[in-house]
């Protein structure tokens, strides 16, 4: 209804593909345009080119109808919310053929995937997003997971069953030149105690837990939802 959330009053029409428009940086006005089974994405991470193809990694959910509103029941405070209905995917676009098709990857309730933006290799970068795992009251995610699916290896950190995850930022270490040398900086909810959070994570030793983390004596808004820039 009109009193609706915003993305409450959100339709998609899955019986229709999703168009892509793939445009030339030195031809903004003849973009080429891909079809693909559709698929509802709110957050892409990296892309890369190879053997003819661009391939995208993104975060794609399930259920159109969850997706609406993803995080209404965390709003609500309700306990034990179950994640997301999400899987990581890759998005092909094959330049020569013209078509374009999702690629699972089995790795499921992630969101809000970052990566470190130095990464040029025509291969999928290392993944950062959040994740749940259980036992878990707090709604929403409660970890945070590292993703290399080269070498398909997932390390995960849990900060407990009450506490409340949100996007951790890749920042590189000063004067590093080695891809994925850096931190994770994210922010945490406790509302069991009342409180928000910050914490710093070794990003090639996340299952090691945070180097630091604070806690205030009072809740803040949740989320970076950026980028790290020098």
């Amino acid at each position: 209804g009109l009193g609706a959330a915003f993305f409450e009053r959100l339709r998609f029409e899955s019986s229709q593909p999703c168009r892509i428009a793939v445009v030339p940086k030195d031809a903004l006005d003849a973009p080429r345009w891909f079809e693909v089974e559709f698929g509802a994405v709110y957050h892409y991470a990296d892309a890369h080119e190879r053997n003819g193809e661009i391939v995208i990694s993104a975060a794609r959910h399930d259920d159109p109808d969850e997706m609406r509103s993803p995080m209404a029941a965390a709003m609500r405070g309700e306990p034990g919310s179950n994640a997301m209905a999400t899987e990581l995917v890759w998005l092909r676009l094959d330049l020569a053929s013209g078509r374009a098709r999702w690629q699972a990857s089995g790795i499921r309730g992630i969101e809000f995937p970052t990566f470190d933006q130095r990464h040029a290799d025509s291969a999928p970068a290392c993944l950062f997003a959040p994740t749940r795992i259980e036992p878990a009251t707090a709604p929403y995610f409660n970890a945070i997971a590292a993703i290399d699916p080269v070498r398909e290896r997932r390390r995960v950190h849990r900060y407990g069953s009450d506490i409340l995850v949100e996007e951790h930022v890749f920042v590189p270490k000063p004067a590093s030149r080695r891809v994925g040398e850096g931190w994770l900086v994210g922010t945490l909810l406790d509302a069991r105690r009342g409180r928000g959070g910050i914490a710093v994570l070794d990003a090639e030793q996340v299952e090691d837990g945070p180097l630091a983390q604070a806690w205030l004596p009072y809740a803040m808004p949740l989320g970076f939802h950026g980028t790290f820039a020098a």
